[in-house]
This record gives structure tokens, C-alpha cells and sequence, in this order.
């Protein structure tokens, strides 16, 4: 029987209807963004997406919102429900990338809608990332917390699919393991209900997933190796 991602992480996350969602780590945040947000407005639900760092522009990625704002206009915008609305600021810098609000505006939103997830880390496109002292960016709001992690980051050297890990190291089942345990690591700025991602399951083993089992993972946490695209999940690893 095919188990959704989206449905589960709903029950993880929003058991009374209302959740400030941050995402963090590498390897498909913006896509669990899109894809979570298009999910909970099927719902009925209104929905904010936004970021406390940087996320792709809505003209160079398929949000699939019902409106886009790019200043503090949003605010007078009154969401209904089933709605998904974008909301960032213009990067002047960088026209593929859109930057985060004024945390004060966002704690103004979270008022009106019944979701805000954001993206609240950056990791260049890597399936993996290791944190520095600045991020990621954790909305004082916030109720719940998903790290995701790209599984075809397995098998590389750190440098290449790890974002600020310059070692040459091989990502494997030891690295995976020092990568959960690391202050600086896959759960670094978990807050409230917290559960971990480990995306692109759809093309790795079955002796991946079988792996993933066998690692330790803080107290409480489910655990899942997903497809975010397919909202699939193939394994419920705890």
C-alpha cells in the first residue's frame, strides 16, 4: 500500500490545524515547499510560502500559488481558504533568487493563514548541507521543523554533494551517521515538531533505505525515505 508523504507530514506537523513549518538542510526544499503548500490548500487550508533566507524565483519556479507578491503588499491581501499565496522580497542582485522578508512582516501573516512554511536554508543545489554559525534562519515563530536530505549524495565525496564540507571523505553509512549526530549537522535549528526527509528514494535500493534503518536518529523524530515529487513515501524509517 503507496503511504503520502504530504498526508504524513500533515499529521506530523499540524495536529491542530495551524503550523509556522521551517525547512531546512539540502536536497529538495524547494520542492517539499511547493509540494507540501499545494497539498495543505487542496485541503482547504490557507497557505504562505515564503523564506528567512533565499528561495528560487516564482517566475523561474512552479510554486503553484494562486498569487505572487514581491513587497510588502501582502499585506493587504486577506487569504482565503484553499489559497496559496508566494511571498518574498526582489533580490536586486540576483534576479533567479528572492530574499527573505522582514521577520516582524511574516509574524504579521502567520495571523492570517493556517500554514506558513519556509524555506529556511540554502545549500547551492547539494543534497547535503553542513551549517555555519549563521543559518539556518529559524523564524522565532515557528512551530515545526523539516530537514531534508538528498539520497544520490550517497557514494560522492563530501566536497562535491555536501555544501560547506570541504573534506574528501566519502558519503557513506559512517558519514550519514556523523552527519545526524554533527552541531552543525542535518538537525541544527529543529524546533517544535521536527521530522526528517531523506529524499530522491524512488531511484536508490532497497539496500539504501535497508541503511537508513540501521543509523540512530534523535528521540522522537519520524524518519522517512521519500520521493517529494511522487509524494510517496517508500520507507518509514522510524
Amino acid at each position: 500500500m503507496m503511504m503520502n508523504l504530504y498526508q504524513r507530514l500533515e499529521e506530523d506537523l499540524l495536529p491542530g490545524g495551524k503550523a509556522f513549518i521551517s525547512i531546512t538542510g539540502g536536497g529538495g526544499k524547494t520542492t517539499l515547499l511547493s509540494g507540501f503548500g499545494r497539498y495543505l490548500a487542496s485541503r482547504g487550508r490557507s497557505v504562505l510560502l515564503t523564506t528567512t533566507a533565499k528561495v528560487a524565483s516564482p517566475y523561474l519556479h512552479d510554486y503553484g500559488v494562486d498569487r505572487i507578491y514581491g513587497d510588502e503588499g501582502v499585506l493587504s491581501h486577506m487569504p482565503e481558504k484553499g489559497s496559496l499565496v508566494f511571498y518574498a522580497e526582489h533580490h536586486t542582485m540576483d534576479m533567479k533568487k528572492w530574499i527573505a522578508p522582514r521577520p516582524e512582516v511574516l509574524s504579521a501573516l502567520y495571523g492570517r493563514y493556517d500554514a506558513v512554511l519556509s524555506e529556511a536554508d540554502g545549500s547551492r543545489g547539494l543534497p547535503l548541507k553542513v551549517h555555519t554559525e549563521r543559518d539556518p534562519v529559524i523564524h522565532p515563530l515557528t512551530t515545526s521543523s523539516i530537514a531534508v536530505a538528498g539520497l544520490w549524495g550517497i557514494g560522492g565525496k563530501a566536497y562535491s554533494v555536501s555544501f560547506g564540507d570541504g573534506r574528501g571523505i566519502p558519503v557513506d553509512r559512517d558519514y550519514l551517521q556523523w552527519y545526524i549526530d554533527a552541531p552543525a549537522g542535518l538537525t541544527k535549528g529543529f524546533t517544535g515538531r521536527c521530522c526528517i526527509v531523506f529524499n530522491g528514494a524512488e531511484n536508490c535500493g532497497e539496500e539504501i533505505i535497508a541503511m537508513l534503518s540501521t543509523l540512530s536518529y534523535p528521540e522522537g523524530i519520524p524518519v522517512y525515505a521519500a520521493s517529494e515529487k511522487e509524494d510517496r513515501i517508500y520507507g518509514i524509517i522510524r
